[in-house]
């Protein structure tokens, strides 16, 4: 693992000064966050470095691959413990702390992102195909947010979830936990803690839906959920250019399942990725998807804490 500090003149590698690195993702922030720790004295043998707002970093695993290319936000200086705290994001915080107005005519989400990239000078990746046409108007939202409505609004017809992210410095959005680490996380692999819950707080068993004026136009539900947990229903009202029937039916929630796990770290393991878990003390066993990550060097140590959601369990 190597950390660089990456100036318009020069390419430092700060790495020995670095004490701790967190590295992490959150599908409900989206921008990916590096956090250091890095010595700083008036020792003249400790070299001098310049970690301020709007420098570069970037982290290089083992193999010189990049992991994380972004800016710094945030800088704090500690007199007493001779420590430099600085924060940094990828290129998605741009999209978050922007503001921008739209009106966008019989397009897809996959346009909608595409134009946005461009507006913002951002190079594209990998856009995820809905081929479902919309509307959207939208005023003083963040960019992030608008990609977001439409890629929810494409997804109430295809029935999947989307994932907005930097890839390779390149905006893509991704089907949520269609990518799976290689990594199987056994007990084999150290791990440290594990937790695994079950909630039905925001099941979702009948969605009944409505025209503008209120009349019926049927109803989408499970039997066997509501025989065995009780009515739990939504309104759903007809939107023009969509199907009813589907939405409903792509609004029902189950029961959910829930982990965290903290095992030895793996850079493939990131939020909107998939894991295949086997823990056999709390029951967390099958595919799950990755909600959280934070992966984290210290003292010569690498762990990861993951916080999961039930994809495929077995």
């Amino acid at each position: 693992m190597k950390i660089y500090l990456i100036e318009p003149s020069q390419r430092t590698d700060i790495t020995q000064l670095t004490k701790k690195i967190v590295w992490s993702g959150d599908e409900k922030q989206a921008a990916r966050k590096m956090e250091l720790e890095v010595t700083a004295s008036t020792d003249e043998n400790i070299p001098k470095i310049s970690l301020s707002p709007g420098n570069m970093l970037k982290l290089l695993d083992d193999n010189g691959e990049e992991l994380f290319a972004g800016v710094i936000f945030y800088q704090e200086r500690s007199r007493s413990n001779h420590m430099i705290r600085v924060m940094a994001y990828d290129s998605l915080i741009y999209l978050l702390k922007s503001k921008a107005t739209y009106n966008f005519k019989k397009t897809t989400a996959e346009s909608i992102a595409a134009r946005i990239a461009s507006d913002f000078l951002l190079a594209v990746g990998e856009l995820k195909k809905t081929g479902i046409i919309q509307n959207l108007l939208v005023n003083a939202q963040s960019p992030y947010e608008i990609i977001t409505a439409a890629y929810t609004a494409a997804g109430k017809q295809t029935g999947k979830k989307y994932n907005v992210q930097m890839q390779n410095g390149k905006l893509s959005v991704l089907e949520k936990g269609t990518i799976t680490a290689s990594l199987v996380i056994g007990s084999n692999l150290n791990i440290t803690d594990a937790t695994y819950s079950e909630s039905i707080e925001n099941m979702i068993n009948r969605v009944m839906i409505y025209n503008d004026n209120g009349d019926s136009l049927g109803k989408v539900e499970s039997q066997e959920w509501m025989k065995k947990y009780g009515v739990l229903q939504e309104i759903y009202q007809k939107e023009a250019g969509s199907d009813p029937k589907t939405v409903a039916k792509n609004m029902l929630k189950g029961l959910e399942r829930d982990g965290n796990i903290s095992v030895l770290g793996n850079s493939e393991c990131l939020t909107g990725k998939s894991v295949k878990i086997i823990e056999p003390f709390t029951g967390l066993k099958g595919l799950f998807e990755i909600a959280t990550d934070a992966h984290t060097w210290q003292d010569g140590s690498y762990m990861m804490d993951l916080g999961l959601k039930f994809s495929n369990i077995e």
